[in-house]
């Protein structure tokens, strides 16, 4: 049986447990993939269906496990081995995000298998995450141009009273940055360096330590360390993020079918997760 056919008969099984209603066509767009997503739910449910779907994985060697029914992130990372990482274009960036900026999708078709990103799972989930993050590429470092009240609200640990955070702001993004960052992730109080070093790329990388770290992770030796305004160019600043995102595991999460671990992981939280879960089921139907 080759992959087309192998993609039909899961969707008819799906279909015959009533989890699936669209065509069996082999074409794995949301409404099949929420599907498999839903059985993955419902696997106590579903054994029989379950056990028939492991069974056709096996056979594409792509699921290694026991055949029993347990449709854990085993059998899901299996499963979406069966659908690779499309290419991407700037047309289709710019379909999942109004703002997208042009020349990227060319550096992400060009670093995403150095990375590990394999799967379509995988590339939509990186796509949603960092789309999100960034507005579409079109804002890769952080703005530091904070009013006094806004700094109460979102660094209240540096900012005890109103005078304090008006001092600093009075002083601009340079002196809030320093304020902020300076003396822990690697950046020295007496320079700069808060200012340099911070959030960078689609992930915001912060602090001299992670921009060490990155800058030698994708190979660039030290070059983000003693440029990190290079951090928002196309080149530095898609291998960043696929830098981070291999490097704490979220194409595991993913592959496994917990999209919304991988957005804690890059969030530390779960903030913008509505729209990070839109966009991860808007990029199912755009990327072929």
């Amino acid at each position: 049986m080759n992959q087309k056919d192998a993609l039909k008969e899961i969707q008819k099984i799906l279909k015959t447990a009533g989890l699936y209603g669209g065509a069996i066509d082999g074409q794995i767009g949301w409404i099949s993939y929420s599907a498999v997503l839903d059985l993955k739910e419902k696997t106590k449910q579903f054994k029989k269906q379950a056990r028939e779907i492991q069974g056709i994985l096996a056979e594409q060697r792509v699921y290694f496990g026991a055949i029993d029914g347990d449709f854990g992130g085993g059998s899901m990372s299996g499963f979406n081995s069966l659908l690779p990482a499309p290419q991407l274009t700037d047309e289709m960036l710019k379909r999942l995000h109004s703002k997208a900026v042009s020349g990227f999708a060319v550096m992400i078709n060009a670093a995403v298998a150095t990375y590990h990103v394999k799967t379509k799972a995988d590339l939509c989930g990186f796509l949603a995450n960092v789309l999100h993050e960034s507005s579409g590429f079109s804002e890769l470092r952080e703005n530091m141009n904070y009013r006094a009240e806004r700094l109460l609200k979102v660094f209240p640990k540096y900012f005890k009273t109103a005078q304090s955070a008006q001092a600093i702001a009075a002083r601009g993004p340079a002196a809030i940055a320093n304020t902020v960052y300076g003396g822990r992730m690697g950046n020295s109080k007496d320079n700069d360096d808060g200012f340099n070093y911070r959030g960078g790329g689609p992930m915001h990388l912060t602090g001299r330590d992670n921009y060490k770290l990155c800058s030698i992770g994708i190979g660039a030796g030290d070059t983000l360390l003693k440029s990190p305004e290079l951090i928002v160019k196309p080149e530095y600043s898609v291998k960043s993020a696929l830098w981070f995102w291999s490097r704490n595991s979220c194409s595991g999460a993913v592959n496994k079918g917990d999209f919304n671990q991988s957005c804690v992981i890059v969030n530390g939280g779960k903030n913008g997760l509505e729209e990070r879960q839109a966009l991860f089921k808007k990029a199912w139907s755009v990327l072929p």
